[in-house]
């Protein structure tokens, strides 16, 4: 065996996702990419805006010393602020950039949570369907996702999730609005969660961090409201990017935020700050990152 077991039966799982992109490819040059849909990788189907091109031309311009260097793990304190400023809004809470650390998008930030948290052994819960890269994730860390069905609707099925929970219990992982199903979970089902989450960290006297990754919360339409994962979660993070609202997947920018009044905040933010380094990321593009800040109204 020339490579390590574990990797070759991920190979395997996910063949099926790579094989479906190469015959959209097939096809597309055969009936041109105007006529092929293409839905496998997530590849947003629209332009980035006019005004991410605005800003990534005039960063792309900045002269200076160390301006494609080095810079904190967490990011720039600039860009940081930017978004701490932006997420409190957006999330309802009084963060501040001390709560904010700029990520290799959504998927780079849920692997520096779980990295911070997770001991070998313990458990993710997460409702399915859900984003078939979890389970990878989660096994980076030495973790083992558990998945939680949902009602026919795709509705959060609290009864079940008291049922998952146990002394292994140490994240869950929420995807609202979810991929794939599109379902936003509603403010009672949340409150309903934080209240079995609460009792189960009473009962097995140790935090469970629910982790919220919503690359899709400002696509909605007809009026739906996501509601802030930090009105019902406390020991709560958000991991976000800006694939999809920018639709630039490429870029691989995103950020995450930990709830004011988290338990352990400090030692989870340093963490989560060290991941960002030793997983190899180091830090989030600098570029992108300054981006951001202009689109913000930072920069």
């Amino acid at each position: 065996m020339s490579i390590a077991k574990s990797m070759e039966e991920s190979i395997e799982k996910s063949s099926w996702i790579r094989k479906m992109f190469e015959e959209g490819a097939r096809l597309a040059a055969i009936h041109g990419r105007e006529n092929v849909f293409d839905f496998t990788l997530g590849n947003p189907n629209v332009e980035p805006p006019a005004e991410f091109f605005e800003a990534l031309s005039e960063c792309a311009d900045t002269r200076g010393k160390a301006v494609h260097g080095y810079m904190p793990n967490a990011g720039y304190p600039d860009v940081r602020r930017a978004v701490a400023d932006y997420a409190a809004k957006e999330l309802a809470a009084p963060l501040t950039e001390n709560e904010i650390i700029m990520t290799c998008g959504a998927a780079g930030a849920l692997n520096v949570v779980l990295k911070a948290v997770l001991d070998p052994g313990d458990e993710v819960l997460c409702p399915a369907p859900f984003f078939a890269e979890y389970t990878f994730y989660a096994q980076n860390h030495g973790g083992v996702l558990v998945t939680v069905p949902t009602r026919p609707d795709f509705t959060l099925d609290i009864e079940a999730f008291g049922r998952a929970l146990s002394a292994r219990t140490k994240a869950v992982i929420l995807n609202s609005p979810n991929n794939p199903t599109g379902q936003i979970y509603s403010q009672e089902s949340l409150d309903a969660l934080s209240a079995l989450v609460s009792a189960a960290e009473k009962k097995f006297g140790r935090a469970i961090y629910v982790v919220s990754d919503e690359p899709y919360r400002r696509i909605v339409y007809d009026g739906a409201v996501v509601p802030p994962l930090f009105a019902s979660f406390k020991n709560a993070v958000v991991a976000t990017s800006y694939s999809k609202e920018l639709s630039i997947p490429g870029e691989r920018i995103g950020w995450l935020a930990v709830h004011p009044e988290a338990a352990h905040k400090e030692k989870l933010l340093a963490a989560m700050t060290l991941a960002n380094r030793i997983l190899g990321f180091v830090n989030a593009p600098a570029l992108m990152q300054r981006v951001v800040a202009r689109l913000l109204g930072a920069g």
